[in-house]
């Protein structure tokens, strides 16, 4: 892969992790473009532009991600008091919520790794999820604003909603963000969910694919794709992030349909 071909990708990546039209779809479609299967599709350009998203998270999200660690981890300790803290603590609850609601794509990507894996060669499947993320998108201009609170049942179905996004092609953010938007949540606390309940989920997943990543290796001439595959990742992540954010708070959420209606027609043309 060629520095130019790493950047464009990176660029995919870090705008779509976030935007809600599927950076694994992207991606597939972008490689296939490209033609870059030799790398793209490889252990360590994937992890590496993941962990690029993954730290713009953490600088947006920092003091939302430290306050709940802080009252989280050390009541982990006292479990003789989990009800109590559930049922007074607003920090402690939401945290608990966010590991029901990461439990299902744990689950079903732990056991489905090598399927979903194989959803990632196939460019016409993916048009054909972009079009039903495209559907979910359109179905949030008729929501009705609503205020409900989180609780465990909402965070179980924003959980199965995530789930089904781990078939590239099906926005993760966008899933999530609709079923909180259609179980009346609001679009502020939808995106803080949404987005800080995936990190552990990152987490894992990076693990597991650095383990993979040891059995392969990495030669010295790979070294500058993987920098700027991660440096651009992280700055063009950054700024998609606090673009999205705002548009919630605008509710053009949906407009983000139309766009990927428009990918979908071309990648079922194209491909």
């Amino acid at each position: 892969m060629s520095p130019f071909s790493a950047t464009i990708l990176a660029v995919i990546q870090g705008l779509t992790e976030f935007l809600p039209v599927s950076s694994s779809g992207h991606l597939v479609l972008g490689e296939a473009l490209l033609g870059s299967h030799a790398f793209a599709n490889s252990i360590a350009f994937e992890l590496i532009v993941h962990l690029g998203t993954f730290l713009a998270v953490l600088v947006i999200f920092w003091h939302d991600i430290m306050n709940l660690a802080a009252v989280f981890f050390p009541r982990l300790l006292r479990p003789q008091y989990w009800q109590v803290e559930y049922n007074t603590n607003a920090d402690f609850k939401l945290t608990v919520l966010m590991i029901v609601g990461m439990l299902p794509a744990g689950i079903v990507g732990l056991l489905l790794r090598d399927q979903i894996s194989d959803l990632f060669s196939d460019p016409a499947m993916v048009s054909v999820a972009l079009l039903f993320t495209g559907a979910m998108l359109l179905s949030t201009k008729y929501y009705s604003k609503n205020d409900r609170p989180l609780d465990l049942k909402r965070a179980g179905l924003i959980g199965l909603a995530q789930a089904l996004a781990l078939v590239p092609g099906i926005s993760r953010s966008g899933s999530t963000i609709t079923m909180a938007l259609a179980l009346g949540i609001k679009q502020e606390q939808a995106a803080r969910f949404s987005f800080i309940m995936v990190l552990p989920l990152i987490v894992a997943a990076t693990v597991l694919e650095f383990k993979d990543l040891l059995e392969v290796g990495i030669s010295t001439d790979q070294i500058l794709i993987l920098s700027i595959g991660f440096v651009t990742s992280f700055i063009v992540g950054l700024l998609s992030l606090k673009w999205l954010l705002q548009l919630l708070r605008q509710g053009k959420f949906h407009y983000f349909a139309w766009y990927c209606f428009s990918i979908a027609l071309w990648g079922l043309f194209y491909f």
